[in-house]
């Protein structure tokens, strides 16, 4: 006996019609009534959840977590997508990254991967301007002790011994 179920949204609804709403601030209607008004952040096209943020002041903003299965109904009111998309796209950004000039992030790559050939390691860099040695353990932007990637953690502990103990001046070094 087959039952006549419903596909999940996630099979029936275009990813690109959640796409409409991002950067845009809605009203979100919710099952029980509220309304719940932001900027969306991201939905996520499985759960449809959405993320919604709100600038009450420049250093603070506050977000909110809608439910897909509780959310009625989407209303845009404002679909200047500009207005608030560089703040946004910075929420999740380590602060370290966005106080760092593109300049600075390069002399801190350059830095890095100097120090490490110094330390006779096979380092290259990817196409994505990660460091890479041997493909075991990647270095992302902006190339800090916590931005090692590694599912080997002796390698991942020993490089980021390593970077701990770079000194200013690796050229003389």
């Amino acid at each position: 006996m087959e039952s006549e179920e419903e596909p999940h949204p996630v099979f029936t609804v275009d990813p690109e019609e959640w796409m409409q709403y991002v950067y845009k601030e809605v009203i979100a209607t919710l099952e029980d009534g509220t309304q719940h008004r932001g900027w969306v952040y991201t939905i996520d096209p499985v759960t449809q959840n959405i993320i919604l943020v709100e600038f009450p002041n420049a250093d603070h903003p506050c977000m909110e977590f809608l439910m897909g299965h509780a959310v009625k109904g989407l209303i845009v009111t404002n679909d200047n997508t500009e207005l608030h998309k560089s703040q946004l796209d910075q929420l999740f950004i380590p602060t370290e990254m966005v106080r760092l000039s593109p300049e600075e992030v390069r002399q801190r790559q350059k830095k890095l991967l100097l120090w490490l050939k110094k330390n006779r390691l096979p380092v290259e860099l990817t196409s994505d301007e990660c460091i890479s040695i041997s493909d075991a353990l990647f270095i992302e932007a902006p190339y800090g002790v916590d931005n090692c990637r590694s599912t080997n953690e002796i390698i991942l502990g020993r490089i980021q011994g390593l970077i701990k103990n770079m000194p200013e001046d690796v050229d003389g070094w």
